[in-house]
């Protein structure tokens, strides 16, 4: 009687500790799985969101390489491809989270609009507060910045409302590359009323529309502005935007549902970066514009159809991505500001000149990082939690 009390109790004892491990391992292993599952396109789609950021950056310090790198290879003086890329793929992006939703009645169209305005407006704060920092220290210091012009009070205050991409300004001002940011947020409320629309075509239509958008904006721009698309003024920057962004939103309905296998996916990338490269060693023109951008919108079809194992590695490439974005620039407007000193005063060889300007790209990528992780991905949590963001997710 006694033996068998004894082993009851040492059952009740050991039995509680063994479920508690076996929950825990359980636990970790959908933790391990969850993080490396191959859902379509999120992997591929995070890595192509920050290519897309890192193509930007490219363009734009490539101005100050000890050798223009458009001299090199000419792609990457072509900063248009990086800015209609962007907005193709933040189309594509928002379509795919958010378009079922807002079809559906998920989710409200202010609710929605919201969600995407206080995600991006913490972190555009903080990086334009630096700027402004900066721009005020340099001048106290008596080193003004050049072209004055661009930091003015007035674009100052539009760009802390993000309402600067709008037609209010010719020319670059404060941090140049969040004029699509404010561009986007047109979009997204034209965005939350017209989804609904794109959910009742079918195929054959989306393409056809898609096609058409774009052709009409290259034809709008060329009748009103007499510009190229990728040539238009600050001022134009919605007449851009808002076709691009709708051709992403169309791809990515008229290709929901494809599946393609790895090999596939990497030889249609393969071919797609060959047309964009290749392309552009030819004289511009209407065809050479509407093949590199039929390539890029091919390429992020392709993205989105394709399944690899979600990495931590790829959801942080995911995420960083706005941060570099955000803060490129004004780590740039501090790190060339100071090479040609720097330069100057130790009469650096042009090996030393491509070793600095490297690593200004590696300074950037190394701010984007602590960016997101101290800044950025805080203030999206907390902004998150508000209640007149998550709300009901209901339309009443």
């Amino acid at each position: 009687m006694t033996t068998l009390a004894a082993r009851l109790r040492g059952f009740f004892l050991i039995r509680p500790c063994y479920e508690t491990c076996v929950k825990a391992v359980s636990l970790s292993q959908m933790s391990a799985a969850s993080l490396s599952s191959a859902r379509l396109g999120v992997a591929s789609l995070d890595v192509l969101r920050f290519a897309a950021a890192a193509f930007i950056l490219i363009y734009h310090y490539g101005m100050n390489a000890p050798v223009e790198l458009e001299r090199i290879l000419p792609v990457l003086g072509r900063g248009w491809l990086a800015t209609d890329f962007f907005l193709m793929l933040s189309g594509y992006v928002l379509s795919r989270a958010y378009g079922d939703r807002l079809a559906t009645g998920g989710v409200r169209p202010a609710q929605f609009f919201a969600r995407r305005f206080f995600r991006l407006w913490p972190s555009h704060m903080v990086v334009l507060l630096g700027f402004g920092v900066f721009v005020v220290g340099c001048s106290m210091a008596g080193f003004p910045a050049g072209h004055a012009d661009h930091y003015s009070l007035t674009a100052f205050v539009a760009q802390a409302f993000l309402v600067h991409g709008w037609g209010m300004f010719d020319g670059p001002v404060w941090n140049v590359p969040t004029w699509t940011l404010s561009a986007l947020l047109v979009c997204y409320a034209l965005y939350s009323l017209y989804a609904p629309v794109l959910h009742k075509l079918g195929r054959p239509v989306l393409i056809a529309v898609a096609v058409g958008v774009v052709i009409g904006a290259h034809l709008a721009a060329a009748v009103l502005a007499h510009r190229a698309l990728a040539d238009l003024p600050y001022a134009w920057g919605l007449l851009r935007a808002i076709p691009l962004f709708l051709a992403g939103n169309l791809i990515e309905r008229a290709t929901r549902g494809w599946r393609i296998a790895p090999p596939a996916f990497w030889t249609g990338l393969t071919l797609c970066i060959l047309s964009v490269v290749l392309i552009q060693q030819v004289p511009r023109s209407f065809v050479t514009d509407a093949v590199g951008l039929a390539a890029l919108a091919t390429l992020i079809a392709l993205s989105g159809s394709v399944a690899f194992a979600e990495t931590s590695v790829s959801h942080q490439l995911g995420r960083v991505s706005f941060s570099l974005f955000l803060t490129h620039s004004l780590v740039g407007a501090l790190w060339f500001g100071l090479s040609p000193r720097l330069i100057g005063l130790l009469h650096m060889p042009v090996i030393a000149q491509w070793l600095l300007w490297m690593a200004g790209i590696a300074t950037a990528l190394t701010v984007a990082f602590l960016f997101e992780s101290l800044v950025d991905r805080p203030l999206s949590r907390h902004m998150s939690r508000l209640n007149f963001i998550r709300g009901s997710g209901t339309g009443s």
